[in-house]
């Protein structure tokens, strides 16, 4: 690794630590000596409750700390060496983390979190083994933004956008709803018997939010790649929330995602995005949706901007995000809006200067 490179990532290391310092001692305040038994939480039986939501985000908040500290400490022939050293690294990070957080009133120091973070770190290594894979497939992935997308300077924010709106959907319910609706539970092997049963609202939340994905993806798109596009769109967003309801939730209650209120909202919605007028105005039907979205849920949702949920889970952070990506998805297309009748105005300009 040259030393660029090496610095570079050094310093992506050390901003990274900091973020988890942030996150593990806010509020930074109340400082107290620990009592009972903060004292022996290492020592202490497991929390009588473990949630998927506790594991999923102490295993994801060090699993970029162990693959970063394993590329950083890569050598040629040590392959092992550098995956232990970030397992070691990470539990030694967490047991101060959770050393510090005893002295917290509003923190619960934990050994079950050292023990998950160290086995994120420890995935994390594992897979810098892979490194060089990883850099080709991102390769791959670049020629395969420039040829559907459109070019860097137009579309690249938008394209972060919606890698943003994938981790939004660890809140499990869909945007429109999320402060407003309640989780979907659903048994698979239970499909509603009469109409009344329907949970309406979920549906229009789930179809609006996939319709306005989906018009807000086209804008980005280059000229004939549109119909591909959205079916592989539609099917990557129903894939990607089946896989968050898999990790978050237990298998039986994976109805929010495979029920019919669903299924018939991704069916709808790409039946609306695949009409040709739809495709011919996506910018103006993205627009729409959007501010559909943003409007329902200033008018529904009690804390449309700030929904309840910590920061510091993975399904309070995603919460946050989903309420805020309607805004910044509608941002984005108003300066699209905005550039492209400057561009004209500019070229009409010209014309009758040179005229």
């Amino acid at each position: 690794m040259g030393t660029t490179k090496a610095r570079s990532l050094s310093y992506i290391l050390v901003a990274y630590c900091a973020v988890i310092a942030i996150a593990s001692l806010y509020p930074f305040s109340g400082w107290t000596a620990p009592t009972g038994l903060k004292d022996h939480f290492l020592t202490a039986p497991w929390p009588r409750y473990i949630t998927r939501n506790d594991i999923s985000t102490n295993l994801l908040a060090y699993l970029p700390f162990g693959y970063l500290l394993a590329v950083r400490l890569f050598r040629p022939g040590r392959r092992a060496i550098p995956i232990l050293l970030a397992c070691l690294a990470g539990g030694l990070m967490s047991l101060a983390m959770e050393s510090l957080q005893a002295w917290l009133p509003g923190r619960v120091a934990s050994n079950l979190d050292i023990f998950l973070n160290s086995l994120g770190a420890l995935i994390g290594g594992l897979l810098a083994l892979h490194h060089a894979r990883w850099l080709r497939t991102w390769r791959n992935l670049q020629h395969w933004r420039v040829d559907w997308f459109l070019p860097h300077g137009v579309a690249t924010l938008g394209l972060w956008l919606l890698l943003l709106w994938g981790l939004t959907q660890f809140a499990l319910v869909p945007q429109p709803g999320v402060g407003w609706l309640e989780l979907h539970l659903r048994p698979i092997d239970m499909p509603p018997d009469r109409f009344q049963q329907l949970n309406l609202p979920w549906f229009f939340a789930m179809f609006l939010e996939i319709s306005a994905l989906g018009a807000f993806a086209a804008c980005l798109l280059r000229p004939g790649r549109y119909a591909s596009a959205i079916f592989l769109l539609t099917l990557s967003a129903f894939a990607l929330k089946l896989l968050v309801a898999a990790v978050m939730l237990k298998l039986r209650v994976l109805g929010g995602i495979l029920s019919l209120e669903t299924l018939a909202a991704f069916v709808l919605a790409l039946w609306l995005l695949l009409l040709p007028s739809v495709s011919r105005h996506r910018q103006a039907v993205a627009f729409t949706l959007l501010t559909v979205i943003v409007l329902g849920r200033l008018w529904w949702v009690p804390s449309p901007l700030w929904p309840s949920g910590s920061l510091l889970n993975l399904i309070g952070l995603a919460r946050h995000l989903a309420a805020l990506w309607p805004w910044l998805a509608l941002a984005y297309l108003v300066e699209r809006i905005v550039g492209a009748a400057r561009i004209q105005r500019l070229l009409l300009d010209r014309r009758r200067g040179r005229g």
